[in-house]
């Protein structure tokens, strides 16, 4: 009766699993030395596991190849090396204890392993040793090249984030606007600015089939949140090295403005406040969402017509309540507060600060960068001005990188003449280049200082005269004046 060579097949991720051709070579060479063995093989693929996770618990293929072990039903075990079987030295002590503990012959790339053999048991250990250090080497020579591309502005490897394309320019891949699919960030932004849920925006989103990144046609929630808290639609890219926790912030094409930006995380951080709150509201609260408890819980609201309940409370207890542990924290308000009679008092105060627009106006006169420029095609004057200046430097910041990479070539090439002239040259781009990034940052912050002090002319122009005149206005308008200036 022919002995069986079972052939197990394994890659470390799932883009490898895909293209197949790591797996399809594993398994035609452990066919092929099945052949010259003159045995039957039966081949098991564990596919694409990833080696950060390497543990028995997340292989369920080996894990039943021990247990045949176990029970003698395996005697020769094929793979194309040892780090196929694992790269995790405890993992590997496991599997290896098996094999030796039941004789079974390990084939390899290298030769053939019999583990009853003391000599062969040892050059066995050697290899595996010799497996991973190469293995850490290749990930560590890989981990510090993907540093310098980062360092140079060029995209850290893998999908980039949704309205943007990778631009090639002959040494990496940079990030460039995507046409298309920047309109729909700017959509997803407007969108949530103006009170839309992400509910809503993901089935508009869907309705015009717009396709995620990764090419589905829904949308999840997650991806939504993602795009709405990601700063690199603002232009900045943050990448930070797992290992030793550098960070390196580049300066690529913004898609919305600073002022946009501000607007959704504020209103992002408002409705986290109330993340963990249990049956989401329907009733409406003028000043719920902008009143803090002492203790630092945002204030609840509570309405029933029916038995003519309307305050606002601290909810605190209730929270407590509904957590399995106690986290100590206390409240001392115990009584709770007529929603009328203390909407009342709070917008008369808000008008007394804000009705008269004059002195508000001289104020901001006094006080923003804009100074007496209190017309709102001047405001947008300079911010223009502002952004076209943005756009130039990050131009010029291209072109320092790429007089880098240039010195970087000579430098291997050895054209030039001693090693100062490169260390010197490298060190006026270098110091040009920090110089142009700050540069760039110190107008962004700017812009975002603008853009907040921008709101407020919009509500002296807009709501100025409307406040002033009269105090008997919607609900509606006056929350909406509310988000503005609170």
């Amino acid at each position: 009766m022919k002995e069986t060579l079972h052939i197990y097949t394994r890659v470390s991720s799932s883009i490898q699993e895909e293209e197949g051709t790591s797996l399809k070579t594993q398994r035609e060479i452990g066919i092929e030395l099945s052949n010259k063995l003159g045995m039957k093989y039966q081949v098991h693929n564990e596919g694409g596991i990833s080696s950060s996770k390497d543990t028995l618990e997340n292989r369920p293929v080996m894990l039943n190849l021990l247990r045949l072990m176990e029970e003698g039903m395996i005697k020769n075990l094929y793979v194309w090396n040892t780090d196929r079987l694992s790269r995790n030295q405890i993992t590997w002590f496991s599997i290896r204890r098996t094999m030796v503990k039941n004789g079974v012959v390990l084939y390899t790339s290298n030769g053939i392993h019999n583990t009853q053999d003391y000599m062969e048991n040892m050059i066995l250990g050697i290899l595996s040793e010799v497996s991973q250090y190469d293995n850490k080497v290749r990930t560590e020579r890989s981990r510090l090249g993907k540093i310098e591309k980062v360092k140079l502005n060029y995209w850290r490897g893998g999908d980039c984030p949704f309205g943007y394309k990778l631009c090639s320019d002959g040494n990496g891949n940079k990030l460039g606007v995507n046409e298309d699919e920047s309109k729909w960030v700017l959509f997803i932004f407007n969108e949530y600015s103006q009170e839309k849920t992400l509910k809503e925006i993901k089935l508009q989103l869907e309705r015009n089939g717009v396709k995620t990144r990764r090419g589905n046609v829904y949308w999840s929630l997650g991806s939504l949140q993602v795009i709405l808290r990601n700063e690199i639609y603002i232009g900045v890219d943050v990448f930070v090295d797992k290992k030793t926790n550098l960070k390196i912030t580049n300066t690529i094409p913004q898609i919305i403005s600073n002022k946009l930006w501000g607007i959704v995380q504020e209103k992002r951080k408002l409705k986290l406040l109330r993340k963990g709150q249990f049956n989401r509201t329907t009733n409406f609260y003028l000043f719920r969402d902008f009143m803090i408890c002492s203790c630092g819980t945002p204030i609840g609201g509570r309405i029933k017509i029916d038995k003519s309940v309307r305050h606002y409370y601290c909810p605190l207890s209730e929270r407590k309540f509904n957590k399995s542990v106690d986290d100590g924290k206390m409240c001392s308000m115990k009584r709770c507060m007529n929603i009328p009679t203390t909407d009342k008092i709070l917008w008369e105060k808000v008008i007394d600060v804000l009705g008269n627009t004059i002195e508000l106006k001289d104020w901001l006169k006094d006080k923003t960068t804009i100074g007496s420029s209190m017309k709102s095609y001047k405001m947008d004057r300079v911010i223009k001005e502002k952004e076209l200046k943005i756009t130039e430097l990050i131009k010029r910041l291209n072109d320092l990188e790429k007089g880098l990479v240039k010195v970087e070539t000579e430098n291997v090439l050895n054209n030039y003449p001693s090693v100062e002239i490169y260390k010197s040259l490298k060190k006026d781009l270098t110091k040009r280049y920090t110089n142009t990034k700050i540069e760039i940052e110190d107008l962004r912050n700017s812009l975002q200082k603008l853009g907040n002090e921008g709101l407020w002319y919009e509500w002296l122009e807009r709501f100025g005269k409307e406040v002033r005149d009269k105090r008997d206005i919607s609900d509606t308008l006056k929350k909406e004046l509310l988000q503005v200036v609170l």
